[in-house]
C-alpha cells in the first residue's frame, strides 16, 4: 500500500474534522444516512456493447447512456471545480483510479487496492476510473433525478460515478462488480468469496457467504494463511486475489473469538467507520445504535498470516457454502454433488434476523443469486456455469456448512459456536470429513455426516425436517424466478 499518500490523507481528514481518533489511535468516521449500501439508488449504463450480457430486473437497473454521461461530465466537472484528492492503484490485474473529494476515501481506496498490478500476463484491459463526491446531491448533477445518492455503473466504459453517500464499500464493490463482468472475458472465474491455503499454497480452499454467515472470520485462521476475504480470482493456475485489504464487520467484534480481525482493526493504518464511541474515544463494537454494519478496513500487510499477494495458490481443493439458516432446518454441514453445488451457488441462501434490517422481526429467508447478486452483473446462470466446469475440471468436493441455529431455530435453539463450525471446516480442509459415514438427507438429497469426530453429538444430524421441507419450497419458489 501507499504508506505516504495514506497517511497524508488521513492527517487532512483530521484537520477538516472529517473524523476523530480513537484512543488508540485509529481514525474513525461517520458515513452519514447510508451506513450500507444504497442499493435503489444504483444503476448500470445501458451501453450495447453489454446490453445482451447484464441480467436486468430488480437487482441491476438501468440508466439510459444520455443521462449517464449528463451525470458523470457534471461529477467530474464539480470536482475538478473543488479540492479534490486522486488514488491510483489495481486490482489484481485491473488497473483502478479514484478521484474524490474526500481525502479518508483516498485512505481507504490505500486500505483496500493494490500498490502494484499483479498478473503473470499484464493488465486486463482499460483502467477502471472512480469519480466520488459524497458531500454533494445527486439532484445537483443530474436533472428529473430526486435521491441525494446515485451510483451509476458504466460497465461498457469502465467508470464509475458515486454522489451523495459516505460509505466507501461504495467505491470498493462498484469496482469489483466491474471487474467481476469483465474477468470471465479472460478465461478468469470472479467469485465474491474468500480464500486460505496452507502456508505452501496447497489445500486452497474458498469460501462463499452473504454477509454475517462467517465469511471473514472463518478465513482468518491461525492455522492457514488468508488469500483474501472478500473478492477472488479461480484462474487456471489457482486463486489469486483482487484486493489489498479487507473491509471487516465490527458488530459484536471480541479478541477473544476473532484475534486475528480485532488487531487488524487497531492498526495505525485501520479505518473505523460508524462505529459507537463515547467523549474519550472509547469504542464500543457492542453498540449497534448507529448501524449493524459498522466496519472497518485495513491492508493485509497487518495480518499475522497472509498468504504472499504477489502468487497463485494451488487449485482448489474444496469449496464452501456458508449460510446462516435460522430455521434449524439445515444440518451443520453436507456434501453436495454438481447438481446441488450448482443449485445452492445460483440460490445463495441465507436467512436475515431480528435487528439486520429495519422491520425484520422474525427470521426471513433470503436469497442472493451467486452468493453476491449485486456484484455479480451478468446472469447467475453464466456464473454458476463457471463454477461447475472449474469445479469439474478440479476435482474440487463441495459443502454446506451452516453458521446459524440449531434444531430449534432462532430464539429457541443455539447459534452454532464459533469453535464448533471452525472445527467443521477443519475437517473439511484436512480432508478427514470427506471419508466420514454420510446418509443422504431426505429433503435436499445432500450428504450429511453421522458423526464429526471431535464435536459434540448434539450438533450432528440432520436438522428439523419439517421445518426442512418448508424451506425447500422457498428455494423451490426462488430458483424458478431465476430461471424466468
Amino acid at each position: 500500500m501507499n504508506d505516504k499518500l495514506h497517511q497524508e490523507m488521513i492527517s487532512l481528514a483530521l484537520k477538516k474534522n472529517l473524523g476523530r481518533l480513537t484512543q488508540t489511535g485509529v481514525f474513525t468516521t461517520l458515513t452519514g444516512k447510508y451506513t450500507g449500501r444504497a442499493t435503489k439508488q444504483r444503476y448500470i449504463t445501458s451501453r450495447s456493447n453489454i446490453e445482451s450480457l447484464v441480467d436486468w430486473g430488480e437487482v441491476n437497473h438501468k440508466i439510459s447512456v444520455e443521462q449517464s454521461e449528463s451525470f458523470l461530465k457534471n461529477l467530474k466537472d464539480k470536482l475538478k471545480s473543488s479540492d479534490s484528492y486522486s488514488f491510483e492503484g489495481y486490482a489484481g490485474p485491473f488497473g483502478v483510479a479514484v478521484e474524490s473529494a474526500s481525502p479518508w476515501h483516498i485512505a481507504f481506496c490505500c486500505n483496500m487496492f493494490r500498490e502494484k498490478l499483479f498478473h503473470t500476463e499484464g493488465s486486463f484491459g482499460e483502467q477502471i476510473k472512480v469519480w466520488h463526491h459524497p458531500y454533494i446531491k445527486a439532484s445537483e448533477l443530474l436533472e428529473g433525478y430526486a435521491d441525494e445518492a446515485l451510483i451509476v455503473l458504466d460497465l461498457g466504459r469502465r467508470e464509475i460515478g458515486i454522489v451523495g453517500t459516505g460509505y466507501a464499500g461504495e467505491i470498493k464493490k462498484g469496482v469489483f462488480t466491474t471487474c467481476n463482468f469483465w474477468a470471465p472475458e479472460y478465461d478468469s472465474f470472479p467469485m465474491h468469496a474468500s480464500a486460505n491455503c496452507l502456508e505452501d499454497s496447497s489445500s486452497s480452499c474458498v469460501l462463499f457467504g452473504l454477509s454475517g454467515t462467517g465469511k471473514t472470520t472463518l478465513s482468518a485462521s491461525p492455522e492457514r494463511a488468508l488469500i483474501g476475504d472478500d473478492e477472488i480470482i479461480w484462474s487456471n493456475e489457482g486463486l489469486y486475489n483482487l484486493e489489498g485489504g479487507c473491509y471487516a464487520k465490527l458488530i459484536d467484534l471480541q479478541r477473544e473469538k476473532e484475534p486475528e480481525i480485532f488487531d487488524a482493526a487497531h492498526s495505525k493504518y485501520a479505518i473505523m467507520e460508524n462505529v459507537a464511541m463515547d467523549e474519550k474515544g472509547q469504542v464500543d463494537f457492542s453498540d449497534s445504535s448507529l448501524t449493524e454494519n459498522s466496519r472497518a478496513s485495513y491492508p493485509l500487510k497487518v495480518l499475522s498470516k497472509v498468504f504472499p499477494q504477489d502468487k497463485t495458490s494451488k487449485i482448489p481443493a474444496n469449496v464452501v457454502f456458508l449460510t446462516a439458516d435460522a430455521f434449524g432446518a439445515l444440518p451443520a454441514v453436507a456434501r453436495l454433488d454438481l447438481d446441488q453445488a450448482e443449485y445452492f451457488f445460483i440460490s445463495g441462501y441465507t436467512a436475515k434476523v431480528a435487528g439486520t434490517e429495519m422491520g425484520i422481526k422474525e427470521p426471513k429467508a433470503a436469497f442472493s443469486a451467486c452468493f453476491g447478486a449485486p456484484f455479480m452483473p451478468r446472469p447467475a446462470s453464466f456464473y454458476a456455469g463457471l463454477l461447475r466446469k472449474k469445479v469439474e475440471d478440479s476435482g474440487a468436493k463441495v459443502w454446506l456448512l451452516n453458521t446459524g441455529w440449531t434444531q430449534g431455530g432462532y430464539g429457541v435453539g443455539e447459534r452454532f459456536p464459533l469453535q464448533v463450525s471452525r472445527s467443521l471446516l477443519r475437517a473439511i480442509q484436512s480432508g478427514v470429513l470427506d471419508k466420514t459415514s454420510m446418509e443422504k438427507h431426505p429433503i435436499f438429497g445432500f450428504d450429511v455426516p453421522t458423526q464429526v469426530e471431535g464435536v459434540d453429538a448434539k450438533y450432528s444430524g440432520m436438522g428439523n425436517l419439517q421445518k426442512a421441507g418448508d424451506l425447500k419450497k422457498l428455494f423451490e419458489d426462488n430458483f424458478r424466478k431465476q430461471k424466468k
